[in-house]
């Protein structure tokens, strides 16, 4: 199936998290990008969003054919969900294409709300960091246009696609492990090595565009 109704009006809405393990990354998803009205579709390989989503009970499915007949019930309506694909096994880059193949199907240029496709360990499920291919890279390149905004969470810059550093809009940058890994990052958004390589665990710089803001997630 294909997307429908292209709007070339609506503004990109892809969003990068990157941070080293457990600095928070998840929480700033959950904070800074999610909202209670949202409709959003989750690539959930470890369970990180069994319960609520802001304010939203998460339904969980290990099948993705049941979570595709609930998404394409849930888009008939404006109202929001909180759906997670969570398969019983080791993933695989082949359960985030399948992921994000139904996200592309069910995108729709006029549909008044957003489909926020949030995708976990996104360097674990890539097949390289060149560009981005499979239905992944089809979000980040077209789906603006179908009303489809990418939610991209991984651990180190190097390892994923260049793809997301030249279509997301939004750039969450949390607490690196190294200098190197920090300067990598400053290279490919602009933002200064120095303002990177200070954070701390939930410390995080937020980019819009060129401009930035600096931040603490707090609870």
């Amino acid at each position: 199936m294909q997307p429908k109704n292209p709007n070339n009006a609506l503004s990109n809405g892809h969003v990068m998290v990157v941070g080293m393990s457990e600095c928070g990354k998840t929480s700033a998803t959950k904070t800074l990008f999610i909202k209670r009205g949202d409709q959003v579709l989750i690539f959930d390989p470890y369970g990180d969003y069994d319960g609520k989503l802001a304010g939203q009970t998460v339904r969980t499915f290990s099948r993705i054919s049941d979570l595709g007949k609930a998404v394409f019930a849930a888009r008939k309506t404006s109202a929001g969900f909180k759906f997670a694909f969570h398969p019983k096994r080791k993933t695989t880059p082949a359960d985030l294409d399948a992921l994000c193949r139904l996200a592309w199907a069910a995108g729709d240029g006029r549909h008044p709300k957003l489909l926020k496709v949030l995708l976990e360990e996104v360097a674990e499920h890539s097949q390289s960091a060149g560009r981005a291919d499979g239905y992944h890279g089809e979000i980040l390149r077209v789906g603006r246009k179908f009303g489809l905004a990418s939610i991209n969470i991984f651990q180190r810059g190097q390892e994923v696609s260049k793809t997301i550093f030249d279509n997301c809009k939004y750039a969450c940058v949390m607490m690196q492990k190294t200098g190197t890994s920090a300067k990598y990052l400053a290279d490919k958004t602009g933002i200064p090595f120095a303002e990177i390589d200070r954070l701390d665990k939930l410390e995080y710089v937020l980019q819009t565009g060129k401009r930035y803001e600096t931040g603490k997630i707090t609870f």
